[in-house]
């Protein structure tokens, strides 16, 4: 799978900050530690648009869904080797919900992921080659309830891959440097190439007579740890930027990636997604903001 031309803009943003804080004289004895904080990720509300579960045979039945959100959630330090960690907060299903009904998310229903210890840098943080830029993200899956969770397995193989993945890129600090294509397809091909191969994510996709969850789509939302100018610079290059549909072929699970957005810890961001497929369509809003 070639990204180049899909999230150049995810690193891409990287590298232009860099520039920035470089164009900045350093002060004497160089930029300062950051201290560390807590950043989270959170649904805050869903709608169906369209029921997953409605069967019409003269007449409709199943005319609700009980959705729920399923994240594979990622940390990792650029340059710090061994420094990926990857895994899965899986929300709790929300009451049957009829369509065009919208509901509130409270308490396990936000599926909130908390991401410890992230040392967010300014322009002069920057310019202290001893500060290392954390990157955060989800990759998450929309899902409606049925009889048999069969997802488990799969989320915690992809869990497994992303983190061989940004442990072999990001944390190795292998990455080239004066091209962001380049330094695109090493992360994103990595962490999207060949992940239908583990055997979990073949028991996921096995047939079950419509008895097991499903997906009805997937979206990324990267988060740069970055605050004050630098993530004032970053958020406004990224004002018009959009992650367009990966497709992951053979497989629904994982899902294609439908969308998703990217967030810096300067301060709250909300977003708006729609999920597409299993013949449902699901509208959910997140919300990025310290933990």
């Amino acid at each position: 799978m070639r990204t180049r031309s899909r999230l150049v803009a995810v690193i891409a943003m990287v590298g232009f900050a860099s520039l920035a804080a470089a164009c900045v004289p350093p002060p004497e004895g160089g930029g300062g530690g950051p201290d560390p904080i807590n950043w989270s990720f959170r649904g805050t509300s869903m709608t169906v648009n369209n029921v997953q579960d409605e069967v019409c045979v003269l007449v409709c039945v199943n005319t609700s869904d009980e959705p729920y959100l399923l994240h594979i959630a990622f940390k990792v330090t650029i340059g710090q080797p061994n420094s990926a960690q990857a895994w899965v907060v899986t929300g709790s299903t929300l009451p049957s919900t009829s369509k065009n009904q919208t509901r509130t998310l409270t308490g396990g229903q936000q599926a909130k992921v908390t991401f410890n210890g992230v040392k967010p840098l300014d322009v002069l943080d920057a310019l202290n080659p001893n500060n290392k830029m954390d990157v955060v993200g989800t990759y998450t899956w929309a899902v409606e309830e049925d009889q048999i969770n069969s997802l488990s397995g799969g989320a915690g193989s992809v869990a497994n891959i992303f983190k061989t993945a940004l442990n072999s890129t990001l944390a190795a600090g292998s990455l080239p440097s004066g091209d962001a294509g380049a330094l695109l397809d090493l992360v994103f091909d990595a962490l999207f190439d060949n992940i239908g191969t583990p055997f979990n994510l073949i028991v996921s996709n096995i047939p079950c007579l419509g008895l097991c969850d499903d997906v009805l789509g997937g979206a990324v939302f990267v988060g740069i740890g970055a605050t004050g100018t630098l993530a004032q610079i970053i958020d406004q290059a990224a004002g018009s930027f959009t992650i367009p549909n990966i497709n992951i072929p053979l497989v629904d699970v994982p899902p294609d990636v439908q969308g998703g957005g990217l967030y810096t810890m300067g301060g709250p961001k909300n977003f708006t997604q729609s999920f597409s497929g299993a013949d449902g369509r699901h509208t959910y809003t997140f919300q990025s903001a310290a933990a």
